[in-house]
């Protein structure tokens, strides 16, 4: 039974240039690799960003329970320009490992696959251990959920997850996501009656409105928060007026928005309640509106468990920290698990989508003995 070392592993898996949902061949490198240690690997497809299916792998050892399931993502973001050590070669140097997705998320990937290596050549166990790599994480995010379709099909049940992102901050392990909130984008559109800007009170303006609309959506305090999640917090992002001349009041004026949500809410009684905010302004204004909205994920988290305290407890005995709850961050294809409960455990996030992406060695290192506890601890 072969060990993979997860610095040559990381190596390899950053030299795929998988930016957007392009393969080029990682997914059957990776079969390979988990096929010659025993797991059966099935390549599902899903919709990619351009012509080409997306292609993602789910991997599994064992058929009985309990089944612990890694989940991962090989794409990466781009920000591809003015690399001092070019994005996709994976060198090591001075103490770092440096590429992109060194990080977020293929070094990862690397330290679960290499913990998972080491722990079924030396461990005899009863249960299942299964890996879901999605292909597009960072942009269509249609991937995880073509997988677990899949699993839901065949009937297969996973009783735990490690979702791999980088939920460190300052070291390894200081942090672990046990949820995130729930993100949503909208556009306001207030419409109004043109005219001339020297003949007062022959037009409506739809600019004022839509300025008294921002001014009371950001006044207004959606919730005071939870114990693992801050209150929830609309930003907006974009406004435009589609207007060419200086003394003509437009017909109408937009703005974009993004809420980051808690669990206090779904976003269909969220909608409800931005809706009426914004009507309420707009018709005071005599103006109509027109509200568009986009869930990119609902609220979640996982009520601390006994796998969760397992975790927390080997972490403090590898790294001696005392890992903070929390749901920070933005989203994650673990909003797609559904009701299995996970945690989110990896790399440090210090340099994640910048230039210049690297992860110390000894993060890698750290992380692998991590998982590695894990697997032992869980399967005990």
């Amino acid at each position: 039974m072969k060990n993979y070392n997860e610095i040559k592993l990381a190596q390899e898996l950053i030299r795929f240039p998988t930016i957007k949902t392009e393969d080029r061949g990682i997914m059957k490198f990776l079969s390979r690799k988990l096929t010659s240690i025993g797991f059966k690997c099935t390549i599902i497809k899903s919709k990619g960003t351009g012509l080409k299916p997306a292609i993602n792998l789910y991997a599994r050892f064992g058929k009985s329970k309990p089944h612990i399931n890694f989940l991962g993502h090989t794409d990466v973001v781009t920000n591809l320009n003015n690399w001092k050590i070019p994005p996709f070669k994976a060198v090591v140097k001075n103490g770092f490992l440096n590429g992109r997705g060194s990080q977020d998320m293929k070094g990862g990937v690397a330290c679960w696959i290499s913990a998972v290596s080491s722990f079924i050549k030396n461990k005899k166990f009863k249960g299942s251990i299964s890996i879901i790599i999605s292909a597009d994480e960072e942009t269509t995010g249609y991937g995880c959920p073509a997988v677990m379709k899949y699993l839901r099909k065949r009937g297969e049940k996973i009783d735990f997850s490690v979702v791999g992102e980088p939920s460190s901050n300052r070291s390894i392990g200081d942090e672990i996501r046990i949820g995130r909130r729930g993100s949503m984008n909208g556009i306001v559109t207030v419409y109004g009656k043109s005219g001339h800007s020297a003949f007062a009170g022959s037009y409506i303006n739809p600019c004022t409105a839509l300025a008294k609309v921002i001014s009371k959506l950001k006044s207004s305090t959606l919730d005071n928060g939870t114990k693992f999640m801050p209150p929830s917090n609309l930003e907006f992002t974009k406004m435009n007026v589609d207007n060419l001349s200086e003394n003509v009041v437009p017909q109408s004026a937009s703005a974009k928005f993004n809420v980051r949500f808690n669990s206090k809410h779904k976003s269909s009684s969220l909608k409800k309640k931005l809706s009426k905010i914004i009507n309420a302004v707009a018709n005071k204004e005599k103006c109509k509106t027109k509200i568009e909205y986009r869930v990119s994920g609902e609220a979640f988290y996982t009520k601390p468990n006994k796998e969760i305290y397992m975790v927390k407890k080997i972490v403090k005995k590898v790294t001696g920290n005392s890992a903070k709850l929390n749901c920070r961050g933005g989203t994650s294809d673990s909003r797609f698990l559904g009701s299995i409960p996970r945690l989110e455990l990896g790399l440090r996030n210090t340099t994640i989508h910048m230039v210049d992406e690297r992860s110390p060695i000894s993060d890698l290192k750290k992380l692998t003995k991590i998982y590695y506890n894990i697997l032992e601890n869980y399967f005990k």
